[in-house]
């Protein structure tokens, strides 16, 4: 039987789907659910604050010398960084006006004409936590604690009733305020979780140890007094069937059919060369393609906390370059796996990927030899809703500071606005359609980036 999301929610009307966070939500008052186009969404997260210099926004070395960063407050320093020589600084494409450092990886600057980069956004905060929260949900926290739901958990209940896991999270927090629990992220800190997650037990009861074990549970159900006592009875009839619709398999590394030996050499998983994000990035391959998620959430590069000299220089540029070439492995798979039954039609162009991080990191070395974190950032999309072989915005020549940008344009304009992660938030929104601030965002899209 196909998995549909239909299938789940007849079931969770007396209980919940698995929530990945300990706040439970309330349900949505009264909010349609529109039928939307078929777009799916990837969020890939680059966990301890990335450095923009070395990849997203980068200076050339030759003009932001060491003698000059006293007086400009930018100091590219790759001279400092293990393994690389003069040629390797900045990293050219196709595209005019878009180069990166020199940890964007071949693989991904290849596939420029896809790229859109969004330069110059502000931050609102430099605490992990608070930084985190803020990015996922578009809205920033009162303290630590979330004000709206993830972005993912919005966008899977405005796109429909298709998928048995409409919310995938994995290496991420996820948050559900006001949403139906349908919608809530499943958590899985791994695909090797996902795939025990979603197999049946190793030791299956006979008839009679099954009939008594339901025996108890249809009378504990009747007793039922609390809204906590509902969900955990509502979410072990959802896990049981999750496992009944055999998904497993898409998610089973060790397997030696399905395409699975032709997607771990795909993804760098044999070869070491992606890291944890090659498994990653096969993971949300799979979920998308295979009709289990709609959105999914991955962390593709971690340890990017670099405050000391000695991480930033031999660590932070090759965790991120894992990260990148897991999301451009991700994206040439999609573009040649076919969508549907329209002729030349393929997954890339219904998938949206966002890379992100927190925050940015500072623009000139502390006193370790390492970075520290900063309000400004930078974002990397592709896919089939954005408009690619771009750059939008711009950080100034002067202590790499933000700059003001028209949102029609992408331009750099003394009228325009800084964006941050409520313009981002709401111009997915605008991506599928939906032009109304539903998220509470407070914040006009920026039209630039759709394609």
């Amino acid at each position: 039987m196909k998995p549909t999301r239909r299938n789940f929610l007849q079931m969770a009307s007396a209980g919940a789907l698995i929530p990945s966070a300990s706040l439970l939500p309330r349900l949505l008052h009264a909010q349609p659910v529109p039928t939307m186009v078929d777009q799916y969404f990837v969020f890939a997260y680059f966990s301890g604050g990335w450095d923009g210099l070395l990849a997203i926004d980068p200076r050339d070395p030759n003009v932001f010398t060491p003698g000059l960063s006293s007086s400009n407050g930018i100091q590219p320093a790759y001279d400092r960084l293990r393994g690389l020589t003069e040629s390797d600084f900045l990293t050219s494409t196709a595209i005019d006006d878009m180069t990166f450092g020199p940890f964007i990886g071949t693989a991904l600057a290849d596939q420029a004409h896809r790229l859109t980069v969004l330069r110059g956004m502000t931050m609102e905060a430099v605490a992990h936590q608070v930084a985190i929260r803020h990015a996922l949900t578009g809205v920033r926290p009162a303290g630590t604690a979330v004000r709206g739901s993830s972005v993912a958990t919005l966008l899977a209940y405005l796109l429909g009733e298709d998928e048995p896991i409409p919310n995938l999270v994995s290496g991420s927090e996820s948050f559900n305020l006001g949403h139906p629990l349908w919608a809530s992220g499943l958590p899985a800190s791994n695909i090797d979780d996902l795939y025990k997650a979603l197999s049946p037990p190793d030791m299956a009861l006979m008839d009679g140890q099954r009939d008594a074990l339901e025996e108890f549970f249809a009378k504990q159900e009747t007793r039922i007094h609390t809204s906590l006592q509902a969900d955990v009875y509502g979410n072990r009839r959802i896990a049981r069937s999750l496992v009944e619709k055999d998904l497993a398999e898409f998610f089973n590394l060790d397997s030696e059919s399905d395409g699975m030996p032709d997607l771990r050499e795909r993804f760098g998983i044999d070869s070491g060369l992606t890291g944890d994000g090659g498994y990653m990035a096969l993971m949300a391959a799979q979920a998308l393609t295979k009709g289990v998620s709609r959105c999914v959430t991955i962390k593709v590069a971690s340890g990017l906390d670099s405050h000391q000299g000695t991480s930033w220089q031999n660590d932070h540029g090759p965790s991120m370059q894992e990260g990148f070439d897991s999301i451009a492995a991700l994206a040439q798979y999609l573009e040649e796996t076919p969508f549907g039954d329209t002729p030349g039609d393929n997954w890339l162009n219904h998938t949206n990927i966002l890379c992100f991080s927190e925050f940015g990191r500072g623009a000139l070395l502390n006193s370790n030899g390492g970075r520290d974190h900063n309000l400004i950032n930078a974002m990397l999309m592709l896919g089939g809703g954005f408009k690619g072989g771009q750059v939008v915005g711009a950080t100034t020549d002067l202590g790499m500071q933000a700059q003001p940008v028209d949102l029609e344009t992408g331009e750099l304009s003394a009228s325009g606005e800084l964006i941050g992660n409520n313009h981002v938030a709401r111009t997915l929104l605008h991506l599928i359609g939906i032009e109304e601030d539903i998220g509470d965002f407070r914040a006009p899209p920026v039209s630039a980036l759709l394609g």
